[in-house]
Parts: structure tokens; C-alpha cells; sequence
């Protein structure tokens, strides 16, 4: 019986120092401003579109907005995200099920 508490108790802190390294990385990436870094370049980017958009209006060269702005779509999807999503719309379909029994359970109990 000891040696089971001292497993689980084992477990335990095993999953607390798992969790407290992901906060240890993603404490140093925000402070690190990684996030930040990101979006002064797209701003950066931002503004030497801006100047080429200003710089051929003054030199007379029909603009067009779509030339200027370009979307960035980055596709991040794989095979563990898209059985993620998967697990994830299973589990809210069910629960909606579920509630939807308790409530005409209820429904024909108070009736």
C-alpha cells in the first residue's frame, strides 16, 4: 500500500515539474519580448509599404491598394492538431447531447 501512495505522490510532482518548466519557457519568451520582436517587424514591414504606396503617388504611378497588402496565412495545421480539433468537436457534441438530456429530463420531471 506505501509503495502505490509513493507512486502516485511521485507522479504527482513529476507533472508540477513538467508545469513548471513550461512556465519557466514561456516567463523567458515574454520577457525576452519575443512576441514583441514579431510585431515590430510586421510593423516595420508595414511602414516600407507605406513609404513605396506614398513615394508612387508622388510620382504618378497608378496605385492600386492590393499591391501594398500583402496576407499572411500560415497554415499550422497537422495530423495531432486536426485529431485535436477532432477530440475537441467530439467531446462539445457529446456534452451538448448530454445537456440536452438532463434539460427534457428535467423538462418531463417539472411538468
Amino acid at each position: 500500500m506505501e509503495e502505490k501512495k509513493k507512486k502516485g505522490y511521485n507522479l504527482f510532482f513529476r507533472a508540477l515539474f513538467v508545469f513548471f518548466i513550461m512556465f519557466l519557457c514561456l516567463y523567458s519568451i515574454s520577457m525576452n519580448g519575443y512576441v514583441e520582436n514579431i510585431n515590430k517587424d510586421k510593423t516595420l514591414y508595414t511602414e516600407e509599404q507605406i513609404a513605396q504606396f506614398e513615394k508612387d503617388v508622388l510620382s504618378g504611378k497608378e496605385v492600386d491598394v492590393g499591391d501594398y497588402i500583402t496576407e499572411e496565412t500560415v497554415d499550422y495545421s497537422n495530423g495531432v492538431s486536426n485529431f485535436g480539433e477532432d477530440v475537441s468537436e467530439a467531446i462539445g457534441y457529446t456534452a451538448n447531447k448530454a445537456i440536452q438530456v438532463i434539460v427534457s429530463f428535467f423538462g418531463v420531471l417539472f411538468k
